[in-house]
């Protein structure tokens, strides 16, 4: 009766769950159909403990959906404790999960089955938690076992670098019959592993170190082949593979600081496990499935690596003195990161160019007094500038070479390297329109020196980067507010329907820290951009709203003053047509005879479009 019990409680009554005896680590009812963490965390027990996933351990599809296969393993596992073989994970099943006791008390309106004696009114069904086993316990004497070992497909394709530790192989072990106490694992090399290594630890799929050897010298390997094979003999305590179960056992090495060993390959070429089952006889297996191959990148490996970085200044205009030096100019930033350990920056060589419209008012020199390289927020060293070569049409450029200094690169963190420009002054507007940009080639690696710990060089990936573009002026503009566009009245001028519509860009501007000029011949001041579709624009004022120091043929802004500037257009045609007008740019000048030379757009396409005949 007891039995039949229990088994009526866990189908029909299995979400009466009362108490735990203990807190779980599975506490929630699941079934196909379910995802999620839960589903996750079942998956890996139930692998973990010999029953099989098949999709999953393939790798073919991920953890956290309780699909058919799910169910199998389940009942599989139910099977073997003694449960309803229901493929349900509920409180019976979750009990015998978490080892602890599951209280269950059947409704009132229980009701005895025909043939079978019950108590009128049953009590509380406590399933009993399993008896733990001591770790490292054959918990099946007598028994006759084996363990199969074969290579698992992660991890591959590892990158190791010195001074660092990566998992490099993965095995999987499993029980047949029998439990299996490991007492040994080998590990065969096809290099002088000491020569790259200082340690060799293998690990459990709960991260639990299986076995470990520190401080490897060559006396830790027996030499099978000269030159291409090496064991390495790893003792195992107190672990066992529990019988119809598997492990996965990761071999994790840790590769010296310092080596004279170069960029190469080195293979696990073979694992093998000595075990003891049951009966206390001994087994001894080698992996299938192959071997596992990674890459070492030693005192030749190419680790630096170069980008663009986010702070670099877009293509904009440096506003010069024309009476004093301009200090702390970017001229470009650059990042640059060492993979996997810290490293010494010590020498770049960075192209600066100039160009000015056909007409360089100046040698590259004379318009830098100098340029200096800055990392994070320091200086560390002033460039040389070299031999200025350059074309008739008026472009320059030189290397400018930063050496003798020291800036450390922290290991896998991009670290901004600027060109910071100090421009001599642009008397007279000398340098008016000059463009400045600079260009870091690291195909050629004999533009920067970068050293590690162990004084090894670093090569650089192999790359060109270009700054944008800087514009030298001897005053900047700007929006001092919002512009906004106006409309007037709809006019019926005949009888055909033909109309007209005026309409006003009121444009608030200010001055940077030098004068600006602007003409007041509004189609030489303007630019802009129209989609007149049968449509005539003209345009009728242009004005500003302060005419302190304007001339007869320009409008004049003092430094750091502003000013607003109205447009006033109208457009005429027939009154079923439209069309749109846009601001494209403002013209302006440093000085009154140079009042359309400079372009200003603030992104106006955006913000200033006449929609006509709206």
């Amino acid at each position: 009766m007891n039995k039949f019990f229990l088994i009526l409680v866990a189908v029909l009554f299995s979400g009466s769950v009362i108490a735990s005896a203990q807190t779980s680590a599975f506490s929630t009812n699941l079934s196909v159909g379910k995802s999620g963490t839960d589903v996750s965390v079942l998956q890996t027990w139930l692998i973990a403990h010999g029953y099989h996933i098949p999709s999953i351990e393939s790798g073919k599809i991920s953890k956290g959906y309780f699909g058919s296969q799910t169910k199998a393993a389940v009942i599989a596992y139910q099977t073997k404790v003694g449960l309803p073989m229901t493929g349900f994970v509920g409180p019976l099943t979750r009990g015998k999960l978490n080892g602890g006791a599951v209280v269950m008390t059947p409704p009132a309106s229980w009701s005895c089955p025909a043939g079978y004696t019950c108590t009128a009114t049953p009590g509380a069904v406590v399933i009993p938690p399993a008896t733990a086993s001591a770790p490292g316990t054959i918990t099946t004497p007598g028994v006759v076992g084996t363990l199969a070992v074969s290579i698992w497909s992660t991890p591959s394709g590892i990158v190791a670098y010195k001074g660092q530790s990566y998992d490099v192989a993965s095995y999987k072990v499993q029980a047949s019959a029998s439990d299996m106490a490991i007492q040994n694992l080998t590990l065969d090399f096809d290099v002088r592993l000491w020569l790259y290594a200082g340690a060799v630890t293998v690990k459990d799929d709960t991260g639990a170190v299986v076995g470990q050897v520190n401080g490897l010298n060559s006396g830790n390997f027996s030499e099978l082949t000269v030159g291409t094979q090496y064991r390495l003999s790893v003792p195992v305590n107190n672990y066992v593979v529990r019988a119809t179960q598997s492990r996965y056992l990761t071999v994790n090495i840790s590769f010296l600081p310092s080596s004279d060993r170069s960029t190469g390959t080195v293979t696990v070429t073979q694992m093998q496990v000595r075990a003891v089952d049951g009966t206390g006889v001994s087994d001894t297996q080698t992996n299938t499935g192959g071997t596992r191959t990674f890459s070492y990148q030693g005192s030749g490996g190419s680790q630096i690596v170069a980008t663009l970085s986010s702070t670099n200044p877009s293509v904009g205009f440096v506003e010069v003195s024309t009476s004093v030096v301009t200090d702390n100019t970017p001229l470009a930033v650059y990042s640059l990161k060492s993979t996997n350990k810290p490293a010494i920056l010590h020498t770049l060589k960075v192209n600066v160019s100039i160009s000015g419209n056909g007409n360089v008012a100046g040698t590259l020199t004379n318009v830098f007094n100098s340029i200096a390289l800055k990392v994070g927020s320091t200086i560390v060293a002033n460039g040389t500038i070299g031999t200025v070569s350059g074309t008739a049409g008026g472009y320059q450029v030189a290397q400018v070479t930063f050496a003798d200094f020291s800036a450390t690169l922290p290991a896998d963190q991009y670290t901004d390297i600027a060109l910071i420009g100090r421009f001599s002054p642009s008397t007279g507007n000398r340098f008016e329109g000059i463009v400045a940009s600079t260009t870091l080639d690291l195909t050629n690696a004999a533009n920067i020196s970068v050293e590690d710990a162990s004084y090894a060089s670093l090569t650089p990936n192999s790359i060109v980067l270009v700054s944008n573009q800087q514009q030298i002026t001897a005053s900047t503009i700007s929006l001092a507010g919002m512009p906004t566009v106006t409309y007037g009245s709809l006019n019926r001028i005949n009888s055909t329907g033909s109309t007209t519509q005026q309409f006003t860009f009121v444009v608030p501007l200010i001055a940077g820290k030098n004068a600006i000029y602007i003409s007041k011949d509004v189609y030489t001041a303007i630019s802009t951009s129209t989609n007149p579709i049968g449509l005539t624009i003209s345009s009728l004022n242009f004005s500003d709203d302060d005419t302190s120091g304007d001339g007869s043929t320009y409008f004049y802004i003092a430094p750091g003053q502003a000013k607003t500037f109205t447009a006033v257009y109208s457009a005429s045609g027939l009154s079923t047509s439209g069309g749109i007008l846009q601001l494209a740019a403002l013209n302006y000048g440093t000085d009154s005879t140079a009042v359309g030379g400079l372009l200003y757009n603030p992104d106006v396409t955006n913000i200033l479009t006449a929609t006509l005949f709206h």
